[in-house]
């Protein structure tokens, strides 16, 4: 910041992504403002802010009566898997629970110094989370989401999985990406492969060369084999969310991918693993009811049977595909030319 402003290139805010608020304690000695970006829901945030302000007795005790229910401001009653789970007393990422706990000091630290009640950049729209957006009034949530592309780099026209796309019918291919974090283990990736196939339905999935290891060459046969499947190490996640022949999206509900699908009006079969996921699962199936949550077994496997079933209840089912296309029309409307999140993010590079 001091060379910007040696070069006569002035500086005038700092935006700083969640929990690296060294750049909060940075910022002032410059006499420059800076702003929180949050990049998960305004109900995970609101969540957080409740936890580290009187209500983390509620959080603690869904581990010690598992049909208790925690009830936040103008939040949904929130059962244990629907928790950020680095909340939970036995998660062993403490660590992290640590650093945000940080993050939300440091926007105390704004109050008590008399400053202008703090304001935070989230990655989500109005009309998405309303109420979640007013469950924390001491707070100013500026809403500039979804920040996807309208229009995503195009991978080239040689490109194989959308060549593979294309031959295939419209709302027909169930999509498979688990993001660049979650690797499962070789019996899941096992079951999802005889869920996929039992559900005998096109799909691509993306399987990372980190996901199986010496097994992934085995999956890759299996699905060569069946003539119903494409496995690919990476593909453009926009684009094919996009493209008309994806039915469906089955997720680990990172916030990212959750966004991207419901920008694009893909129904998701969600499969959260850890931290924000599991929330944005809750909101998925039970507020914005744009797809279904797979339910687990005892080892915490998701088994291909309960695949099959999800899969045929997102896949045929009407109210769901509604429901996505709904908001596919409200993302579109936020980020349009005067749309919520347009004026929102103008108004405030403005004030800067």
């Amino acid at each position: 910041m001091r060379t910007f402003r040696d070069e006569g290139s002035r500086v005038t805010c700092v935006v700083y992504s969640i929990l690296m608020t060294w750049a909060a304690d940075v910022a002032p000695e410059l006499q420059i403002p800076s702003v929180a970006l949050w990049i998960q829901p305004a109900a995970v945030l609101a969540v957080y802010y409740h936890y580290f302000h009187g209500c983390d007795h509620l959080i603690n005790k869904v581990e010690i009566d598992p049909e208790f229910l925690v009830e936040l401001p103008k939040l949904p009653p929130l059962a244990s898997k629907d928790l950020p789970s680095m909340l939970l007393p036995s998660d062993p990422h403490s660590d992290i629970r640590g650093a945000f706990r940080v993050q939300f000091e440091t926007l105390d630290k704004e109050l008590r110094e008399g400053r202008p009640k703090p304001r935070l950049l989230v990655n989500t729209f109005d009309s998405l989370e309303r109420d979640a957006i007013g469950s924390v009034d001491e707070l100013d949530l500026i809403c500039i989401g979804p920040l996807i592309s309208s229009t995503p780099n195009k991978t080239s026209s040689g490109s194989d999985y959308m060549e593979w796309l294309d031959s295939r019918l419209v709302s027909s291919v169930v999509y498979v990406s688990f993001g660049s974090v979650i690797s499962p283990c070789k019996r899941q990736m096992e079951e999802i492969l005889n869920g996929l196939l039992e559900a005998r339905r096109p799909f691509l999935w993306v399987i990372k060369g980190s996901d199986t290891g010496s097994d992934a060459g085995e999956i890759k046969n299996r699905v060569d084999g069946c003539g119903e499947g494409l496995v690919v190490p990476w593909c453009s996640q926009v684009e094919v969310l996009a493209h008309p022949s994806t039915g469906c999206f089955v997720t680990h509900c990172g916030w990212n991918s959750t966004s991207e699908s419901l920008a694009k009006g893909v129904p998701m079969v969600c499969f959260p693993q850890w931290t924000d996921q599991t929330t944005n699962a809750k909101l998925v199936e039970d507020v914005w009811k744009a797809g279904v949550r797979v339910k687990v077994n005892e080892e915490g496997v998701l088994e291909g049977g309960e695949l099959k079933r999800c899969l045929e209840e997102v896949m045929g089912g009407e109210e769901i595909r509604k429901s996505a296309r709904k908001w596919r029309d409200l993302a579109g409307e936020a980020v349009r030319e005067g749309g919520s999140s347009d004026r929102n993010i103008r108004a405030f590079v403005e004030e800067m």
